[in-house]
């Protein structure tokens, strides 16, 4: 089989074998053709604005999530009996480039998607998201996507003087016409974290605004489906984009920017769940995991629920 260029293998840490459990770890297998879903791991974090350490996520994530287990309890679903799941390493990132790195990451995935798989893909920043949407539509031929993004921040950005950071992402797709404002949705947005310049962008562009304190307040069922709405009809699927920032610092501490007032823990799981559970849902990238900002590891263990959540949705959507 022709090989992926640009992408080397990760570094796991055993699963301790347990004769009543089957693992997330354990959930591998060894040819594209087998897989439903390709995780990929981007560990970069040059174009961050914030604080420094999402390079550290794909390795932290993947040995918190491969400890997990594959039976979902609520569901009653067993990830073993369901998804096919492949680890296809992390992308051979130019820390030094950040154009080159995103032209490696969008070429990674376009090849990927050609071969019919769904995406996890663990950051890295939030600038990937660029690379990574790009790469998507061009493995789906040209054809239009949605995008459900969940960020306390618009990431609306304009580079300045051509400096591309993780607040630019989005901005980018849209002035570059990769994605269509009406096709992206903005779940968890937070006051005193963005500007009027950038709502008002946002409104121009026709991007759906759903503030964190819409979700608390709200019914999630209705969120998502007001989500869906947006990014299903007329496109070939959508892609979810989960910021970890769009979290509250006492479940997500260790990220780059803090966001006092974010989603619970129980909301953003809940949501990714849902959405991933329906059939046009592409994949999903999780950015902004900092390890070593966050002493204690809960940051790094929401994001391996978060990536958990995705694949029991993604489960809930393929034949048993």
């Amino acid at each position: 089989m022709e090989s992926i260029p640009w992408l080397r293998p990760a570094e796991r840490s055993p699963v301790p074998p347990d004769p009543h459990d089957v693992r997330v770890g354990d959930l591998q297998v060894g040819e594209l053709e087998r897989a439903r879903i390709a995780l990929i791991g981007i560990p970069f974090d040059t174009a961050v604005i914030g604080r420094r350490g999402a390079r550290e996520a794909p390795t932290a994530i993947r040995r918190a999530l491969y400890r997990m287990t594959a039976f979902d309890l609520e569901s009653g679903i067993d990830l073993a009996e369901r998804l096919g799941v492949i680890d296809l390493g992390d992308v051979a990132v130019v820390h030094g480039d950040i154009h080159e790195t995103h032209r490696r990451v969008a070429a990674v995935v376009a090849q990927v998607v050609r071969r019919g798989l769904r995406l996890l893909i663990l950051g890295g920043d939030h600038s990937l998201s660029y690379a990574t949407i790009r790469g998507l539509r061009e493995g789906l031929g040209g054809r239009s996507i949605g995008v459900i993004q969940f960020d306390a921040h618009h990431d609306l950005r304009e580079p300045v003087e051509g400096e591309i950071t993780s607040g630019t992402p989005f901005g980018r797709l849209l002035v570059e016409g990769v994605l269509e404002g009406g096709r992206l949705v903005q779940i968890g947005l937070l006051g005193g974290r963005n500007s009027r310049f950038y709502a008002e962008t946002a409104r121009r562009y026709g991007i759906r605004m759903v503030p964190a304190a819409r979700v608390h307040r709200g019914d999630p069922e209705a969120i998502a489906a007001e989500a869906l709405a947006a990014v299903v009809e007329g496109t070939a699927g959508f892609f979810i984009s989960f910021d970890m920032d769009v979290f509250d610092p006492a479940y997500a501490p260790g990220v780059s920017a803090l966001s006092p007032g974010g989603l619970t823990a129980f909301e953003g799981v809940s949501l990714v769940r849902r959405l991933a559970a329906h059939p046009a849902c592409l994949g999903m990238d999780l950015v902004e995991t900092a390890p070593p900002l966050d002493p204690d590891g809960r940051t790094v263990a929401l994001a391996a629920t978060v990536a958990y959540a995705f694949l029991v949705g993604q489960a809930t959507s393929m034949p048993s």
